[in-house]
């Protein structure tokens, strides 16, 4: 075990560059040795047919000669060796060398069989005393007047064997060099397509949380480079949105507490001061709506930090979403100053009430600051979508900002500000929304003030 990971070590060490030239030599390695093991072997099969068509047609043009003259009609270029024929010899039927190359033996090189027929026959593997290599022996029987007549040509091809053997040893000399070539073409090659990663990587380290406004370069060429650099500048403008937003959200959350902390410690600073006890009258109106203000506050960025870590918990059942509606809009019109206009239609929805609650809650209340007198909550079905809008005869909200209203603590324009909200109910919609797999969109009021459209899918698809 101590050895696999020792060997894992040295190989992961050795990097990209160096484990694909690596690999590279190995592919390559076994691609020479397949080529050249397929190489001998054709250039084997070529030289034993080129040894057998040559033992084999000396033995038929002295046959042919035999048999049209007889032996008179062999001349010295026909016995001769030459064309990778070393042996040549005609024995007649008693087994008796009558002639042939000058240096044949005097006894038959193979043993005659009497019974073999005018038909070319070839024998390999033949040894003769005196010499270190083995023949191939081309054989064929001829007749003439009426005496049976066997000639013998054999060839070696121990040239065509050395040949392949001065093949071998060339292949072995170049395939190393081949190798190493390849193995360090690769490593620079690769080394050179790297290159765009190496700045990458250096530029990513000196990215730090004060410097997120950096990016890693990004290479010319369209490939999968270019594309991890791009990825990661999308991912960089993500975080330095993300630390924007977290900045911001200290800031404004800081400064949302401040009055409301500044309200309760000046109160009880001064019942210290005067050594007088509070009275119920300040506790009512200042002291508990403060708290309470602070209380959801905090409540609001809990559920929030909650939605982000882990997304918000959604406990969906099957609810009469009127009933929610009709239940806002009566706490709404409970507040005198306020008039209701109510049109809704029943609808049934899969959806968790008491987050879907607080949603239309959060709504209304943002509508109830900004409305000049009049409050409107209409419920509708749109396709597979229930819709939900509360809109105000408020001030409205200008069409470049209704994105941004749902971000935390956003800050408007002075006729929309946020009176004494903290800024954090419509980013709560936005995440409740979201985890319902609806909609949250400002649209168009033929009021001219703000309203807000909730789509909810209708069904038990969520």
């Amino acid at each position: 075990m101590v050895v696999t990971v020792r060997r894992s070590s040295i190989w992961h060490r050795l990097g990209i560059r160096g484990r694909s030239a690596v690999i590279s030599a190995i592919i390559i390695a076994l691609a020479l040795v397949v080529s050249g093991v397929v190489t001998l072997l054709i250039l084997h099969r070529q030289n034993e047919n080129s040894t057998r068509t040559a033992a084999t047609l000396r033995a038929q043009e002295m046959a042919d000669e035999i048999g049209a003259g007889g032996l008179p009609r062999l001349d010295e270029d026909d016995k001769t060796p030459g064309g990778g024929v070393e042996i040549t010899q005609v024995v007649d039927e008693d087994g008796i060398v009558v002639d042939g190359s000058p240096e044949t033996p005097h006894t038959p090189m193979v043993g005659i069989d009497r019974a073999l027929d005018e038909a070319m026959h070839y024998v390999t593997g033949v040894s003769i005393p005196g010499r270190h290599t083995t023949l191939n022996i081309a054989i064929r029987t001829t007749r003439h007047d009426g005496r049976t007549y066997t000639v013998l040509a054999a060839a070696s091809g121990e040239s065509l064997h050395r040949s392949e053997i001065t093949t071998a040893t060339v292949l072995l000399i170049e395939f190393p060099i081949i190798l190493l070539i390849t193995a360090g073409v690769c490593y620079l090659l690769i080394g050179r397509s790297l290159a765009p990663v190496s700045r990458i990587t250096g530029q990513a380290r000196a990215i730090t949380a004060s410097s997120l406004s950096r990016r890693v370069p990004v290479p010319a060429p369209r490939d999968e480079i270019r594309s991890l650099a791009m990825t990661i500048n999308a991912m960089l403008d993500r975080l330095e949105a993300s630390h924007n937003a977290h900045v911001r959200l200290v800031g404004d959350a800081s400064h949302e507490l401040r009055s409301p902390l500044t309200t309760v410690v000046g109160l009880l600073d001064l019942a210290d001061d005067t050594e007088t006890a509070v009275d119920v009258d300040t506790v009512r109106t200042v002291l508990l709506p403060e708290v309470r203000r602070m209380k959801r506050m905090v409540d609001d960025l809990l559920l929030l930090a909650r939605a982000d870590e882990k997304g918000l918990r959604v406990h969906p059942v099957d609810i009469d979403l009127d009933d929610l509606v009709l239940a806002e809009a009566a706490r709404v019109r409970a507040q005198d100053s306020i008039r209701v206009s109510i049109h809704i239609e029943p609808i049934r929805v899969h959806a968790d009430p008491d987050l879907i609650g607080r949603a239309l809650r959060n709504l209304s209340d943002n509508a109830t600051r900004h409305a000049a007198s009049t409050v409107s909550l209409t419920m509708n079905t749109v396709d597979d979508w229930a819709v939900i809008t509360i809109s105000d005869d408020g001030p409205g909200v200008p069409e470049d900002q209704r994105d941004r209203i749902f971000d935390r603590f956003a800050r408007l324009d002075p006729d929309r500000r946020r009176a004494d909200g903290a800024g954090l109910g419509l980013a709560i919609v936005r995440q409740i929304t979201d985890a319902h797999g609806g909609r949250i969109r400002v649209v168009d009021d033929h009021r001219g003030g703000a309203a807000f459209e909730l789509r909810l899918p209708i069904g038990t698809s969520m």
